[in-house]
């Protein structure tokens, strides 16, 4: 990860849609979002068991009973969880063009919520795209090898490193505290983000992710549409730029 440099003044906030078919060649598949794309959101600290998860399906849905009520439903004095639809890219340069790291955004009416969104989006073993807890700065570019220290019957200390992104999932305490760390990173083929301005729509763009840097699809289940690296039907991602300049603050909600 050392050829990455991370390029503060090419980091943005977005909104996001994704599209049901391989190619849309008008603007509004994003204005007619419910016949031709879906919005991308998650909440938090929710009543039901998508919490955290990437959604690509109706923020409402009054056949599901574990669907999360709008914002304003809630109240402010009363509001518990916190619903996403926009997402701050942390953007890297590398020889090849461009990777980011995606985070909610401390923006809107989250724009106060500072530090409960600090998560990152990253890949669960089965592949769905959900966002993670971090105690890592955002576009800091964690990349840490996991050490556990071993001791024989004789009392000789050994080390013993551990991969990152290991497949193997240990139940043991020690191992899930100190494994190794990396940030999770993604590709969007078809956005220069040396071109973007506030308010800007991009169609047609591709995401891939996840160690293999698979391209990322739409997979339905229980009538909800979640975002997965490999499995379900193609598709793919639309923008809304939100806005086209946000470096990484230690506390987002101040200049």
């Amino acid at each position: 990860m050392s050829s990455l440099v991370f390029m503060p003044e090419l980091s943005f906030t977005a909104r996001c849609r994704w599209q049901l078919a391989d190619y849309v060649s008008t603007p509004a598949v994003w204005e007619d979002g419910d016949d031709l794309s879906r919005p991308l959101w998650t909440e938090f600290d929710g009543w039901n068991s998508d919490s955290g998860w990437l959604i690509a399906s109706r923020n409402y849905d009054e056949a599901r009973l574990d669907s999360f009520p709008p914002d304003e439903w809630q109240g402010e004095d009363s509001r518990q969880s916190l619903s996403v639809d926009t997402f701050w890219f942390g953007t890297y340069r590398h020889a090849l063009g461009y990777v980011y790291e995606i985070r909610p955004a401390y923006t809107g009416r989250n724009s106060d919520q500072y530090p409960r969104l600090n998560y990152w989006l990253d890949v669960s073993r089965s592949g769905y795209l959900g966002f993670y807890p971090t105690d890592a700065k955002a576009g800091s570019l964690i990349d840490k090898e996991g050490v556990i220290t071993l001791h024989d019957p004789v009392g000789v200390a050994l080390a013993v490193r551990l991969p990152i992104d290991t497949q193997i999932d240990l139940d043991l305490p020690l191992y899930k505290l100190r494994k190794g760390l990396k940030t999770p990173l993604w590709h969007i083929a078809g956005l220069n983000p040396e071109h973007l301005v506030e308010g800007g729509l991009h169609l047609n763009l591709s995401l891939y992710g996840g160690l293999e840097a698979v391209k990322v699809r739409r997979l339905v289940e229980n009538g909800q549409g979640y975002l997965n690296a490999g499995r379900g039907r193609p598709g793919v991602l639309l923008m809304c730029i939100d806005n086209p300049c946000v470096p990484p603050h230690p506390n987002p909600s101040i200049g």
